[in-house]
């Protein structure tokens, strides 16, 4: 089956507007190492200053599932992409950690509205649901590796507030395009009948998969903050500053996660897609362990692998949510998933800054294992449950 003239410009809509959130989201990360230098931050610090960006980010997934059922995706995505913008330019214009902190708080409260945004018009306006996650997912890697690029090209040539300063110019043409897009193809809800959900929410199984998730956006969240602080600080390169080495290293890792996204998004239409959650999961899980034994540019390779195994879940667990939910309720679901698994997972910022200002930053990998293990064992149990009950 083929998608149409309207679920392509679903997915090109919020494709694109998938890549800018992960683009402005990774500038943080991406200049880690500058801000720790000029304002003297020890990797503790900088976790919580990351972990501020990240939990607004994650937190406010719940009240905007709320939102995007009340007054529409459209409308939620303005609001999102205006959001960014002004607190992009916060940041740019900052001469104090404070205004710093600030400026990334907003960033991450902004871009937290998208997730039950993108989600919700996939799950209802795209027939096959799970490849449409899937080519979403891998718009959002492509924002990760191109944010990194991006980051690494303008730390070359000029500071870290410069890079804030593209991100304002990102989200305001990401905006300008929604506005136009939706001028020549206007959206009318009657034109399409939304995909095939339950009436009635399966409360257990969205819960495990939920807490299951939590346990990965650990991981995740554990790639995307610490790893260009990490390859900054392992790997040289005649020529290359630390931060230039970081963000390209972790352009790397996250091309992984775009084949991770494609295979997810086809695993998540097949049957027992809960089979593959657990096989993702202990596969991470062994790999983040191996990428710790590693280390250096061992770990890079494997790090690659690790992000293929991560991604790989997110397009099933979607999937698995708009199964289980009334289209109407959609929103909030999606809102709930994205609080507790961008939400609290970011607190591996702060543990693992901790964590490694106690003993060394390789230590973040064996956490991030760790909690890809129990994602495993979580998904294993719903399984078992699901296919007692078939």
């Amino acid at each position: 089956m083929t998608l149409n003239n309207h679920e392509r410009g679903v997915v090109g809509l919020t494709g694109g507007a998938h890549v800018i959130i992960h683009v402005v989201m990774e500038a943080l990360p991406a200049v880690s190492i500058l801000l720790i230098r000029q304002f003297g931050l020890d990797t503790f610090q900088y976790g919580l200053l990351a972990n501020l960006s990240y939990l607004t980010f994650g937190l406010i997934s719940l009240p905007a599932g709320f939102l995007v059922d009340r007054i529409g995706a459209r409308k939620t995505l303005r609001i999102c992409l205006a959001g960014i913008a002004l607190g992009a330019l916060v940041t740019a214009l900052s001469t104090t950690l404070w205004m710093v902190a600030l400026g990334v708080g907003l960033i991450g409260l902004a871009a937290g509205l998208y997730h039950p945004i993108g989600l919700t018009m996939i799950s209802s306006e795209v027939r096959q649901s799970g490849r449409g996650m899937g080519y979403h997912g891998i718009a959002g890697n492509i924002g990760h590796v191109f944010g990194h690029l991006l980051s690494a090209g303008v730390l070359a040539v000029a500071g870290w507030s410069h890079l804030f300063g593209v991100s304002v110019l990102l989200s305001l043409g990401m905006l300008g395009y929604q506005v136009l897009s939706e001028r020549r193809n206007p959206y009318s809800p009657v034109l399409f009948k939304p995909a095939v959900g339950q009436e009635k929410a399966n409360l257990k199984q969205i819960t495990l998969i939920i807490i299951g998730m939590t346990f990965l956006g650990f991981s995740h969240r554990g790639l995307e903050i610490f790893m260009p602080l990490y390859f900054g600080n392992a790997l040289s390169l005649v020529g290359l500053s630390d931060e230039v080495i970081g963000n390209l290293a972790t352009a790397v890792v996250l091309l992984g996660g775009v084949s991770g996204q494609f295979i997810g998004g086809r695993l998540a239409d097949r049957e027992k897609p809960l089979r593959s959650l657990v096989a993702l999961s202990l596969g991470g899980a062994a790999v983040a362990g191996l990428c710790g034994v590693l280390g250096g540019w061992g770990s890079l390779a494997s790090a690659f692998v690790l992000a293929a195994l991560l991604f790989g879940t997110l397009p099933i667990s979607n999937n698995l949510i708009g199964r289980l939910l009334p289209a109407r309720h959609r929103g909030k679901g999606y809102g709930l998933l994205s609080t507790f698994t961008f939400g609290v997972g970011s607190l591996v910022a702060t543990i693992g800054g901790a964590l490694a200002e106690s003993s060394e930053l390789t230590n973040v990998f064996y956490l991030m294992g760790g909690a890809a293990l129990l994602g495993a064992v979580v998904f294993y149990l719903l399984s078992r449950k699901t296919e007692r009950s078939a």
